[in-house]
């Protein structure tokens, strides 16, 4: 067989397919908490030891994590990794669906959700540690939906020049 050609699992075109939305899905979790880090990614030898730390044992190397982030091992092969591995490097970003996450689109897509819905919660809790947001939040309370929409696009408008303006305060 030459490179990238898998017997049992569908050909080559469907392991590379599965091989793709594998580093598609393990680019986003990384990136997500490389967001959470203010923008500095995980190195996959940090991912290796807190996935095995986890695990109790070696169940995954910082090679086999960039080769599944990379959809290609060093050889030019499409990687194959077990379910286990899939698992533990699931769990390693605190998704308990695990290999199910990597390789079936409509658990990624409830998980995806659900990440998202944590971002903005976390994102809010963070707003509400600021006493000049939640005096905002407590006046804002008893407007009506239009008075509110209006206050929504005030604070766009503030953030937009802001942003263009180089940041103004300290958030």
């Amino acid at each position: 067989m030459g490179p990238g050609v898998t017997s049992g699992s569908g050909g080559p075109e469907r392991s590379a397919e599965r091989a793709r939305k594998i580093a598609e899905r393990l680019d986003r979790l990384i990136g997500r908490e490389a967001a959470k880090e203010g923008g500095r990614a995980p190195a996959y030898r940090e991912l290796a030891e807190r996935i095995n730390k986890l695990a109790g044992r070696d169940v995954i190397s910082k090679d086999t994590i960039r080769n599944l982030h990379h959809g290609v091992n060093q050889k030019g092969m499409v990687p194959n990794p077990t379910v286990d591995t899939l698992d533990w490097l699931g769990r390693g970003f605190g998704i308990q669906a695990g290999a199910s996450y990597f390789v079936d689109d409509a658990k990624a897509s409830v998980v995806d959700e659900q990440l998202d819905r944590l971002e903005k919660i976390g994102e809010l809790r963070q707003a509400l540690g600021n006493s000049e947001v939640v005096s905002l939040v407590q006046r804002a309370s008893g407007l009506s939906d239009g008075s509110l929409h209006m206050l929504v696009a005030l604070a766009d408008k503030l953030k937009q020049l802001e942003d263009n303006a180089g940041g103004g305060e300290s958030r």
